[in-house]
Protein backbone atom coordinates (compact mmCIF):
# COMPACT_ATOMS: atom_id res chain seq x y z
CA UNK A 1 0.00 0.00 0.00
CA UNK A 2 1.53 3.37 -0.96
CA UNK A 3 2.38 5.85 1.76
CA UNK A 4 -0.01 8.78 2.11
CA UNK A 5 1.15 11.88 0.33
CA UNK A 6 2.75 14.69 2.31
CA UNK A 7 0.14 17.43 2.61
CA UNK A 8 2.02 20.60 1.74
CA UNK A 9 1.14 24.28 1.80
CA UNK A 10 3.24 26.86 -0.07
CA UNK A 11 2.88 30.37 1.35
CA UNK A 12 3.71 33.03 -1.21
CA UNK A 13 2.22 36.16 -2.82
CA UNK A 14 5.10 38.64 -2.57
CA UNK A 15 8.86 38.82 -3.03
CA UNK A 16 11.34 41.55 -3.90
CA UNK A 17 11.99 42.67 -7.47
CA UNK A 18 14.89 40.21 -7.85
CA UNK A 19 12.70 37.15 -7.27
CA UNK A 20 9.60 36.23 -9.25
CA UNK A 21 7.31 34.26 -6.97
CA UNK A 22 4.77 33.88 -9.76
CA UNK A 23 7.31 31.82 -11.74
CA UNK A 24 9.17 30.01 -8.95
CA UNK A 25 6.10 28.84 -7.02
CA UNK A 26 4.72 26.66 -9.85
CA UNK A 27 8.25 25.31 -10.45
CA UNK A 28 8.61 24.31 -6.80
CA UNK A 29 5.16 22.74 -6.79
CA UNK A 30 5.89 20.73 -9.94
CA UNK A 31 9.24 19.55 -8.58
CA UNK A 32 7.61 18.20 -5.43
CA UNK A 33 4.58 16.66 -7.08
CA UNK A 34 6.80 15.03 -9.70
CA UNK A 35 8.23 12.77 -7.00
CA UNK A 36 4.80 11.31 -6.24
CA UNK A 37 5.26 12.01 -2.51
CA UNK A 38 3.55 15.39 -2.15
CA UNK A 39 0.09 16.92 -2.47
CA UNK A 40 0.77 20.64 -2.79
CA UNK A 41 -1.59 23.57 -2.26
CA UNK A 42 -0.65 27.24 -2.64
CA UNK A 43 -1.90 30.32 -0.81
CA UNK A 44 -1.09 33.85 -1.97
CA UNK A 45 -2.58 35.42 1.16
CA UNK A 46 -1.54 34.12 4.57
CA UNK A 47 -2.65 37.14 6.56
CA UNK A 48 -5.45 36.12 8.89
CA UNK A 49 -4.28 32.51 9.04
CA UNK A 50 -4.74 30.56 12.27
CA UNK A 51 -3.80 27.21 13.71
CA UNK A 52 -6.90 25.79 12.05
CA UNK A 53 -5.61 26.97 8.67
CA UNK A 54 -2.56 24.74 9.09
CA UNK A 55 -3.91 21.78 11.02
CA UNK A 56 -4.44 19.53 7.98
CA UNK A 57 -0.90 20.01 6.61
CA UNK A 58 2.32 18.13 7.26
CA UNK A 59 4.65 20.69 5.71
CA UNK A 60 4.72 24.43 5.07
CA UNK A 61 7.03 26.03 2.50
CA UNK A 62 7.51 29.80 2.55
CA UNK A 63 8.40 31.62 -0.67
CA UNK A 64 7.83 35.13 0.61
CA UNK A 65 9.63 38.41 1.29
CA UNK A 66 7.48 41.40 2.16
CA UNK A 67 9.42 44.19 0.45
CA UNK A 68 9.25 44.75 -3.30
CA UNK A 69 12.23 47.12 -3.21
CA UNK A 70 14.93 45.75 -0.89
CA UNK A 71 16.87 49.05 -0.97
CA UNK A 72 14.08 51.19 0.49
CA UNK A 73 13.91 51.64 4.22
CA UNK A 74 10.28 50.59 4.55
CA UNK A 75 8.73 47.96 6.81
CA UNK A 76 7.95 44.53 5.43
CA UNK A 77 4.40 43.52 4.68
CA UNK A 78 3.90 41.00 7.47
CA UNK A 79 1.54 38.07 7.88
CA UNK A 80 0.41 39.51 11.22
CA UNK A 81 1.32 38.44 14.73
CA UNK A 82 -1.38 35.77 15.01
CA UNK A 83 -0.56 34.14 11.66
CA UNK A 84 3.17 34.26 12.39
CA UNK A 85 2.59 32.63 15.78
CA UNK A 86 0.44 29.95 14.16
CA UNK A 87 3.31 29.16 11.79
CA UNK A 88 5.85 28.93 14.60
CA UNK A 89 3.52 26.76 16.69
CA UNK A 90 2.85 24.52 13.68
CA UNK A 91 6.54 23.62 13.44
CA UNK A 92 7.16 23.46 17.18
CA UNK A 93 4.29 21.01 17.45
CA UNK A 94 6.05 18.50 15.23
CA UNK A 95 5.46 19.52 11.63
CA UNK A 96 7.84 20.42 8.78
CA UNK A 97 8.98 23.77 7.41
CA UNK A 98 11.04 24.97 4.44
CA UNK A 99 12.35 28.53 4.10
CA UNK A 100 13.10 28.95 0.40
CA UNK A 101 15.67 31.42 -0.97
CA UNK A 102 14.11 34.96 -0.85
CA UNK A 103 12.47 34.10 2.46
CA UNK A 104 15.87 34.32 4.17
CA UNK A 105 15.82 38.12 3.81
CA UNK A 106 12.50 38.43 5.60
CA UNK A 107 11.47 38.69 9.21
CA UNK A 108 13.23 41.96 10.06
CA UNK A 109 11.63 43.29 13.21
CA UNK A 110 9.38 40.25 13.60
CA UNK A 111 9.29 38.14 16.73
CA UNK A 112 12.80 36.68 17.27
CA UNK A 113 11.30 33.19 17.14
CA UNK A 114 10.84 33.58 13.39
CA UNK A 115 14.57 34.12 12.92
CA UNK A 116 15.32 31.10 15.12
CA UNK A 117 12.94 29.02 13.04
CA UNK A 118 14.90 29.92 9.90
CA UNK A 119 18.19 29.39 11.73
CA UNK A 120 20.08 31.91 9.58
CA UNK A 121 18.93 35.09 7.84
CA UNK A 122 20.08 37.77 5.41
CA UNK A 123 20.56 41.12 7.12
CA UNK A 124 21.71 44.41 5.57
CA UNK A 125 24.37 45.01 8.22
CA UNK A 126 26.19 41.70 7.70
CA UNK A 127 25.06 39.93 4.54
CA UNK A 128 25.63 40.22 0.82
CA UNK A 129 25.32 38.28 -2.40
CA UNK A 130 28.74 37.13 -3.56
CA UNK A 131 29.55 37.83 -7.22
CA UNK A 132 29.75 34.10 -7.90
CA UNK A 133 27.01 32.93 -10.25
CA UNK A 134 28.57 29.52 -10.80
CA UNK A 135 30.28 27.68 -7.96
CA UNK A 136 31.02 24.35 -6.34
CA UNK A 137 28.76 23.12 -3.58
CA UNK A 138 30.40 21.14 -0.80
CA UNK A 139 28.60 18.49 1.20
CA UNK A 140 29.08 19.34 4.86
CA UNK A 141 27.78 17.30 7.79
CA UNK A 142 26.49 13.77 7.33
CA UNK A 143 22.72 13.85 7.03
CA UNK A 144 19.92 11.74 5.47
CA UNK A 145 19.14 14.55 3.01
CA UNK A 146 22.64 14.42 1.49
CA UNK A 147 23.39 10.72 2.08
CA UNK A 148 25.50 9.28 -0.74
CA UNK A 149 26.16 12.65 -2.36
CA UNK A 150 29.56 13.61 -3.80
CA UNK A 151 31.88 15.64 -1.57
CA UNK A 152 31.54 18.50 -4.06
CA UNK A 153 29.57 19.17 -7.21
CA UNK A 154 28.94 22.15 -9.54
CA UNK A 155 26.00 24.51 -9.43
CA UNK A 156 25.13 27.24 -11.92
CA UNK A 157 23.38 30.56 -12.40
CA UNK A 158 22.45 31.11 -8.78
CA UNK A 159 23.00 33.25 -5.68
CA UNK A 160 25.65 32.56 -3.06
CA UNK A 161 24.65 34.40 0.10
CA UNK A 162 27.48 35.18 2.52
CA UNK A 163 27.70 36.83 5.91
CA UNK A 164 24.37 35.56 7.18
CA UNK A 165 23.20 36.41 10.68
CA UNK A 166 22.96 33.29 12.85
CA UNK A 167 20.59 33.66 15.81
CA UNK A 168 21.78 32.20 19.09
CA UNK A 169 20.27 29.13 20.67
CA UNK A 170 19.53 27.32 17.40
CA UNK A 171 20.28 23.62 16.98
CA UNK A 172 21.22 23.33 13.32
CA UNK A 173 23.18 21.11 10.94
CA UNK A 174 24.87 22.46 7.82
CA UNK A 175 24.01 20.51 4.67
CA UNK A 176 25.87 22.37 1.91
CA UNK A 177 28.39 25.20 1.67
CA UNK A 178 29.80 27.36 -1.11
CA UNK A 179 33.13 29.16 -1.33
CA UNK A 180 33.23 32.97 -1.54
CA UNK A 181 35.77 33.20 -4.34
CA UNK A 182 38.06 36.27 -3.96
CA UNK A 183 38.92 36.29 -7.64
CA UNK A 184 35.31 37.03 -8.47
CA UNK A 185 35.81 40.40 -6.75
CA UNK A 186 39.34 41.34 -7.81
CA UNK A 187 42.60 39.92 -9.12
CA UNK A 188 44.72 41.90 -6.66
CA UNK A 189 45.89 39.52 -3.90
CA UNK A 190 46.22 42.31 -1.33
CA UNK A 191 42.44 42.73 -1.60
CA UNK A 192 41.59 39.06 -1.14
CA UNK A 193 40.35 39.85 2.38
CA UNK A 194 38.76 43.22 1.55
CA UNK A 195 35.34 42.06 2.77
CA UNK A 196 34.51 39.71 5.66
CA UNK A 197 34.02 36.17 4.46
CA UNK A 198 36.08 36.34 1.27
CA UNK A 199 37.96 33.10 0.78
CA UNK A 200 35.72 31.25 3.24
CA UNK A 201 33.01 28.59 3.07
CA UNK A 202 29.45 29.75 3.67
CA UNK A 203 26.37 27.63 4.40
CA UNK A 204 23.82 27.55 1.59
CA UNK A 205 21.46 24.96 3.12
CA UNK A 206 20.95 23.82 6.71
CA UNK A 207 18.47 22.06 8.97
CA UNK A 208 16.99 23.36 12.21
CA UNK A 209 15.51 21.33 15.03
CA UNK A 210 12.64 23.48 16.29
CA UNK A 211 10.64 22.12 19.17
CA UNK A 212 9.27 18.78 18.03
CA UNK A 213 9.48 19.84 14.38
CA UNK A 214 12.07 20.04 11.63
CA UNK A 215 12.96 22.95 9.37
CA UNK A 216 15.29 23.37 6.40
CA UNK A 217 16.50 26.70 5.04
CA UNK A 218 17.67 26.74 1.43
CA UNK A 219 19.66 29.68 0.07
CA UNK A 220 19.92 28.54 -3.55
CA UNK A 221 17.22 28.39 -6.24
CA UNK A 222 17.13 32.00 -7.43
CA UNK A 223 14.88 31.43 -10.44
CA UNK A 224 13.21 28.73 -12.50
CA UNK A 225 16.43 27.91 -14.35
CA UNK A 226 18.36 27.42 -11.10
CA UNK A 227 15.51 25.32 -9.72
CA UNK A 228 15.96 23.04 -12.73
CA UNK A 229 19.65 22.37 -12.12
CA UNK A 230 20.66 19.00 -10.60
CA UNK A 231 21.76 20.40 -7.23
CA UNK A 232 18.42 22.02 -6.48
CA UNK A 233 16.41 19.15 -7.92
CA UNK A 234 18.28 16.88 -5.51
CA UNK A 235 18.15 19.15 -2.46
CA UNK A 236 14.62 20.53 -2.41
CA UNK A 237 12.40 17.42 -2.53
CA UNK A 238 14.63 15.45 -0.17
CA UNK A 239 14.70 18.37 2.28
CA UNK A 240 10.92 18.67 2.10
CA UNK A 241 10.38 14.98 2.76
CA UNK A 242 12.80 14.99 5.68
CA UNK A 243 11.23 18.09 7.21
CA UNK A 244 7.77 16.52 7.03
CA UNK A 245 8.59 12.95 8.05
CA UNK A 246 12.13 12.70 9.41
CA UNK A 247 12.95 10.21 6.66
CA UNK A 248 14.19 10.46 3.06
CA UNK A 249 12.97 8.10 0.35
CA UNK A 250 13.02 10.47 -2.64
CA UNK A 251 15.96 9.33 -4.77
CA UNK A 252 18.88 11.58 -5.65
CA UNK A 253 18.81 12.49 -9.37
CA UNK A 254 21.28 10.50 -11.46
CA UNK A 255 22.82 13.67 -12.87
CA UNK A 256 23.86 15.18 -9.53
CA UNK A 257 27.54 16.05 -9.87
CA UNK A 258 27.48 16.36 -13.64
CA UNK A 259 28.01 19.73 -15.38
CA UNK A 260 24.86 21.09 -16.97
CA UNK A 261 24.78 21.64 -20.70
CA UNK A 262 26.09 25.12 -21.45
CA UNK A 263 27.16 25.63 -17.83
CA UNK A 264 30.12 27.88 -17.08
CA UNK A 265 33.46 26.12 -16.52
CA UNK A 266 34.23 28.13 -13.39
CA UNK A 267 33.01 25.51 -10.90
CA UNK A 268 34.64 22.49 -12.44
CA UNK A 269 37.91 23.98 -13.72
CA UNK A 270 38.73 27.49 -12.58
CA UNK A 271 37.41 27.51 -9.01
CA UNK A 272 39.72 24.64 -7.92
CA UNK A 273 42.68 26.45 -9.54
CA UNK A 274 41.84 29.75 -7.84
CA UNK A 275 41.31 28.02 -4.52
CA UNK A 276 44.74 26.42 -4.74
CA UNK A 277 46.25 29.87 -5.43
CA UNK A 278 44.37 31.35 -2.48
CA UNK A 279 45.41 28.53 -0.13
CA UNK A 280 49.05 29.02 -1.14
CA UNK A 281 48.73 32.77 -0.46
CA UNK A 282 47.27 32.10 2.97
CA UNK A 283 49.91 29.48 3.79
CA UNK A 284 52.66 31.90 2.77
CA UNK A 285 51.36 34.43 5.27
CA UNK A 286 48.75 36.89 4.07
CA UNK A 287 49.39 40.52 4.93
CA UNK A 288 48.57 41.19 8.55
CA UNK A 289 46.31 44.08 7.57
CA UNK A 290 44.12 41.66 5.61
CA UNK A 291 43.58 39.13 8.39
Amino acid sequence: MPEPKIRTLVITGMTDVHHDWRATTPALKALLEGTGRFDVRVTEEFRGATAQTLENYDLVIVNYYGRHDPWRDVPEVRFGADAEQALVDFVAGGKGFIAYHPTLAGGVGWDPEYERLLGGVMRETTSRRAPNNDFLLHTAEEHPITAGWPAEFPHYGDDLYVGLHWPEGVKKSILLTGWDNPLRYTQVPSQWRALPGMGEEHPVAWTVEYGAGRAVSIGIGHDVKAIGHPAFRALFPRSAEWAATGRVTVPTPDDLGEPVEGGDWWPTTLEPMVRAMFDEWVAAGEPASQK
